[in-house]
């Protein structure tokens, strides 16, 4: 902040701060206004060396325009503080460079009456603007390899002034990244600046508050800018001062916010509570605050000292001890032990890689070295004095090999390590360098992996700030050899030796690091030690109870199966002319080797998504104790037992169970399969009742009664046979390329993103100049040549009813067709539609539906088999038939249609996609990925990873239209409604068709008119319920009904409002029950996001519930949902009400992500009009 004109100016880097921290910015204001009040100053090597390092990067960009030729202007020397008196007039030389069109402009000076920004380039584009035929869009440099927040909210407020003095905001805007590749990264400004606009008033009105500048009226809360802040060790010793709660290890930002609000602001407050702190706080579970309480207790009793205690072992309700928790977690101590701790450098960039893990260090105390201490190994990812991807691959090579060979020796070896870094750089680096995948896998299901973290966090407390394992020294009495703080300083000497000052002794500097990382080693293996004293400590105590070690899993056999290495050969021969380590191909220019790769990638993708349902499985039932299981959202926690009765259905053969379960939010539904904590299948849900929080199972009568205190989240479907299939194709584009004439053509043009085969030519519109989509995909259907065709339908648009159409037209030109989606219900339903289609046109369609209960309606024949599939489309009995992709994916059904429909195409895998494409000639592909996106549950490789349409859209949010339809126009959807939904999800591509304008809403305040209304509701903690929304809203509709309202549809017809008219939508299965037990709410439609998919009313109601992003039980990728608040805002036809507490608009994004999601609500709440008091 600097005071020009005598007036308060701030800078992005100002408006930063008070995004990580509004204690900070008033500190900053202090110190601009308060004489006395001066910034700290402090010496961070690293963000010393990173800024050096930014400035050169800025300036070699700098170079590079000027080597090609670009008209520069430059406005003032980089890197330099501008007096205050030279500010104005370099304003005014920037104004006066983009008046006369300067191609690019360096160092502009950026200003108005309350913002300062020096823009790194502006650069010219051919966008009028009231400069002339050209306007101006911020470029940036970043030394960092992803765009950050606070890189985002700086070209926002950048690209926010250039606006204004341009005349227009510009279109997008830029970050030249640094790193490998040299990414430029152009982001929509749209799709930020409306959070940008929050957050800057926000921040302009905490700069005008009357409240006194100093001393400061906020207190300073632990952020995560705090490790990088320059005013930390002030506020640091603020919290000693007043004893703060930020001084209690582990206690999170809600609990503090909880405890704040019953008055408990310090640490001894916490600790000894009077009165007691309540049995029960919104937000806190009881488990957690007595959790938080103990921790609190040893650090008052603590004080100076670091002392422990044992934290009373986990039981089960009948008393039983719980093993793998805490200290029971320890296995026994081996001779083959090892200690590892990785040394790592994110900032680190060269040609080939991004970020290095650059020492592998491991102690192995078994094998002493000649002066009798642990051998210590060291793997260095460096090659003839310089890092290399090579040099990394190995030292990872090395290091798995030195495990595998130790584990081989002494089957009951483990590997010690403190918190979960290592196990993460494992699997990253097996799978960035495509070596010891096996190994890795084989490590990690055998568990050799302890990380002592988790044992301390549940067997041990301390009277410590922080659970480093620093701080935990002072317990086993471990004294470092060297003496480095952190490893940020270790980064700043690996730093130092990449670019040495001259005289500096390399080789020294390398020692220096392997001694630290030795020292860490060390300390870890000191620590089990230690433990294993606590562990026999409590064995002694508790004697004949104590519970043994955990069982050893020896090694496997490494050698893959039969099928896996038939799958290695087949990608390996799709992928031998690629680059050997290609971890990302989706960027390649050749369609060919991009689909290739993208094929590689695919064909063991159902193995992934296997595996990543057990490791989650195993994540819940292992690694967490029951108060933390509860938490999770695939979890239903704390279960009793009520009663078991026998099956209704007697030839079931089966019993059902109920249970009770604790209050929670939930994914869990009927259908479900579940298993237990201890590993037991428990059978399947047949009943859920969130307002009695009961559930049901029905188990097979000769299995064990269920004894779950926790019931798991398990539905694995067996994906037999659309791997099979996928390995078919792969096999077939291995022998004969991916671009040769031959079958599944449309797979392998889908593969590599080829534009449909309908006679046009490349590069050109599918849809002729003046046809409108509709009327293009019914004509394009039938002219498909071995191909696909993709229609994109937004809310509203008839998308369901064009399907319908395009198969009616397919039946009436002779052409079998396959109907598919991810669920029996969107296949019936459009099976549905098809047939009402044909009856209003007098088509005899004979349809059919492959299910294993009765199909969606009487009039389809029931196909109980693949067989009976295959044999009613080849006798020519049928003309239309549905399945899933198990159906489609079955090599019996290879050619069995001329063209297979896939609905709900956004939410389809690629994977799942391709392996159905082979019983069709041709591919229809119907869906939006902006509407609800596709169920994933493993982590795959880039692009593999989307559905089958967000696989053509490739991150743009409208089909491009080349490649596809985009149904440009909304049947549904009020103008006042359509430009929200058009802005923020479709890039400004979807209208209201005529006759919306007429949509109505009449005589009943505050529901009169149209469009948006945001609806503020003050509530605080709220997890995923909300009473104070849930009386609005039943208030707000009481009286609407009462006021017998009427509605005008789209033809100017006016009718009565019922309950029937209004849908209400939320988030979660907890404010559904706090909304249902509403006695003015019965009879309405109130459910989930999901449900609502494809329902349409005159007004619908979206209730969020949660008070604030902190306190989203989901995080904010649920909460704020893009998907979720499109779907949920354009069911109405008339008035979108969105109900939420003002918490929600008030978040502090740590990434560009986030603030895109927030950017939504953002923008809604700036449309909406005001909701009357």
């Amino acid at each position: 902040m600097q005071l020009i004109d005598q007036r308060l100016a701030y800078s992005a880097t100002d408006l930063v701060g008070f995004l990580e921290c509004r204690h900070l910015a008033n500190l900053e204001r202090a110190a601009t206004l308060v004489p006395d009040v001066r910034r700290p100053n402090r010496d961070d090597p690293v963000l010393d060396r990173m800024a050096r390092r930014g400035q050169e990067y800025e300036a070699r960009y700098l170079d590079e325009l000027r080597a090609e030729g670009r008209e520069i202007a430059e406005i003032r020397p980089p890197d330099t503080v501008s007096p205050t008196r030279l500010i104005r007039p370099e304003h005014e030389a920037t104004l006066q460079a983009m008046r006369r069109g300067a191609e690019v402009i360096y160092q502009g000076v950026l200003l108005d009456e309350r913002r300062l920004g020096y823009a790194d380039f502006l650069e010219r584009v051919d966008t009028p603007s009231d400069l002339g035929p050209w306007s101006y869009e911020v470029v940036d440099t970043k030394l960092a390899r992803q765009p950050s927040a606070p890189a985002v909210l700086q070209i926002c407020m950048y690209s926010d002034l250039l606006g204004t003095m341009q005349g227009r905001l510009p279109d997008r805007m830029h970050l030249v990244l640094g790193g490998v590749q040299r990414e430029t990264v152009s982001l929509r400004v749209a799709d930020y600046a409306a959070y940008y606009r929050l957050v800057a008033s926000e921040f302009e009105e905490l700069l005008d508050s009357p409240e006194d500048v100093y001393p400061v009226q906020s207190k300073p809360e632990p952020v995560g800018h705090c490790d990088f802040c320059s005013w930390t060790l002030e506020c640091r010793a603020q919290w000693r001062r007043e004893d703060d709660l930020a001084l209690v290890a582990g206690l999170t930002s809600r609990q503090r916010r909880a405890l704040h609000a019953i008055d408990v602001t310090t640490r001894r407050g916490l600790a000894n509570p009077s009165p007691p702190l309540p049995e029960k706080m919104e937000g806190v579970s009881p488990e957690a605050l007595a959790r938080v309480q103990a921790q609190a207790a040893i650090q008052v009793r603590g004080d100076s000292r670091v002392i422990s205690e044992r934290i009373p072992p986990e039981r089960d309700r009948e008393k039983a001890l719980v093993p793998d928790r805490g200290l029971w977690a320890l296995p026994e101590p081996s001779p083959g032990d090892l200690f590892l701790d990785l040394e790592g450098d994110p900032f680190y960039g060269s040609d080939e890689v991004d970020g290095i893990d650059y020492l592998f260090g491991a102690i192995e105390p078994g094998l002493p070295d000649a002066a009798g201490e642990p051998t210590f190994h060291a793997f260095w990812s460096i090659e003839d004095g310089d890092v290399t991807t090579a040099a990394e691959r190995q030292a990872f090579e090395d290091c798995i090999d030195l495990i595998m060979d130790r584990w081989t020796t002494h089957p009951g070896m483990h590997v010690y390590h403190y918190a979960p870094y290592e196990t993460g750089a494992m699997k990253r680096l097996a799978g960035r360098y495509a070596t010891r995948e096996t190994e890795v896998d084989q490590l990690l299901r055998g568990q050799v992996f302890v990380d002592l973290y988790r044992v301390v966090r549940q067997g041990i407390r301390a009277s410590v700030e922080s659970y480093s394992i620093k701080r935990l020294e002072p317990l086993y009495g471990f004294k470092r050899e060297i003496d480095l703080r952190d490893a940020g300083e270790s980064i700043v000497e690996f730093e130092h030796w990449l670019e040495p000052e001259p005289d500096t002794d390399r080789d020294a500097l390398l020692d220096q690091i392997k001694a630290y990382n030795r020292d860490d080693c060390v300390s870890t293996w000191h620590l089990r030690e230690w433990l294993e004293e606590q562990r026999a400590a409590l064995v002694s105590e508790l004697g004949a109870e104590a519970l043994p070690r955990p069982s050893v899993i020896e090694p496997e056999e490494t050698e893959d199966t039969e099928e896996q290495q038939e799958i290695k050969e087949l990608v390996d021969r799709l992928t031998d002319d690629l680059e050997k380590d290609l971890t990302d191909g989706t960027s390649l220019e050749d369609p060919a080797q991009r689909g290739r790769w993208l094929l590689a990638q695919l064909v063991d993708w159902h193995r992934r998504e296997h595996k990543a349902v057990w490791w989650r499985y195993f994540h819940l039932k292992d690694e967490l104790t029951e108060d933390e299981r509860a938490e999770e959202t695939d979890v239903l926690g704390r279960l009793t037992f009520l009663d078991a009765r026998p099956d209704p259905n007697p030839r079931a053969r089966s019993t059902i169970y109920r249970f009770q379960f604790a209050e929670q939010d939930h994914k869990l539904s009927v259908g479900d399969s579940v298993r237990t904590q201890v590993g037991k299948d428990a059978g399947r849900i047949v009943r859920l009742d969130d307002e009695a929080c009961e559930v049901e199972l029905r188990l097979g009568s000769r299995r064990p009664p269920p004894q779950p205190t926790s019931l798991i989240q398990f539905n694995y479907v067996n994906p037999k046979p659309k791997p099979s299939s996928l390995k078919w194709l792969t096999q077939w584009v291995v022998e004969n390329g991916i671009d040769a004439d031959g079958p599944v053509q449309a797979a392998r043009d889908l593969l590599m993103r080829r534009p449909p085969r309908v006679g046009q030519f490349e590069g050109e519109p599918l849809a002729a100049e003046g046809d409108n989509a509709q009327d293009a995909a019914r004509r394009l259907v039938q002219e498909l040549e071995d191909s696909y065709l993709a229609v994109q339908g937004p809310p509203g648009s008839g998308k369901s009813t064009v399907g319908a159409e395009m198969i009616v037209d397919l039946v009436e030109a002779g052409k079998r067709v396959g109907v598919t989606a991810n669920s029996h219900k969107v296949i019936g339903e459009l099976l549905e539609k098809t047939a009402r289609v044909a009856e209003a046109r007098g088509v005899d369609v004979r349809i059919g539906q492959r299910t294993n209960n009765e199909p969606a309606s009487e009039s389809f024949q029931h196909l109980e088999s693949t067989d009976d599939a295959c044999d009613s489309l080849a006798a020519g009995f049928l003309d239309v038939v549905g399945g899933t992709t198990w159906l489609w994916s079955s090599e019996k059904t290879h050619g069995a249609v001329d063209v297979l429909c896939i609905d709900e195409a956004g939410q389809m895998s690629l994977a799942d996609a391709l392996a159905a494409a082979p019983c069709a000639t041709n591919l229809l592909l119907l869906g939006d990925p902006q509407q609800l996106d596709q169920p994933l549950q493993g982590v795959h490789p880039p692009g593999a990873d989307r559905s089958v349409l967000a696989h053509l859209l490739d991150g743009a949010r409208v089909m491009p239209k080349d490649l596809g339809l985009f149904l440009d126009g909304t049947w549904r959807l009020h103008p006042s409604i359509c430009v929200f939904t058009s802005e923020v999800f479709y890039e400004d591509s979807l209208r209201s068709h005529p006759g919306r304008e007429n949509l109505d809403l009449n005589g009943a305040t505050p529901f009169d008119g149209t469009g948006l209304r945001f609806v503020s509701v003050p509530h605080t903690r709220r997890v995923s319920d909300s009473e104070e929304e849930a009386a609005v809203i039943s208030e707000q509709v009481h009286r609407l009904l009462r006021a017998h309202p009427t509605w005008t549809d789209a033809e100017s017809a006016t009718q009565g409002l019922t309950d029937q008219d209004v849908l209400i939508i939320t988030p979660y299965n907890r404010q559904i029950r706090e909304l249902g037990s509403r006695p003015e709410l019965k009879g309405f439609r109130i459910g989930t996001v999901d449900k609502f998919q494809g329902q349409e009313a005159p007004i619908s109601i979206y209730s969020m519930a949660t008070s604030s992003a902190d306190d989203a039980p989901r995080g904010m990728e649920f909460l704020y949902s893009l998907n979720r608040l499109n779907v949920a805002t354009s069911r109405a036809r008339c008035l979108a009400v969105v109900v939420a507490s003002p918490g929600l608009l008030a978040v502090r994004c740590r990434t560009p992500r986030q603030m895109h999601l927030a950017n939504a609500l953002a923008r809604l709440w700036e449309m909406a009009e005001d909701w009357p008091a």
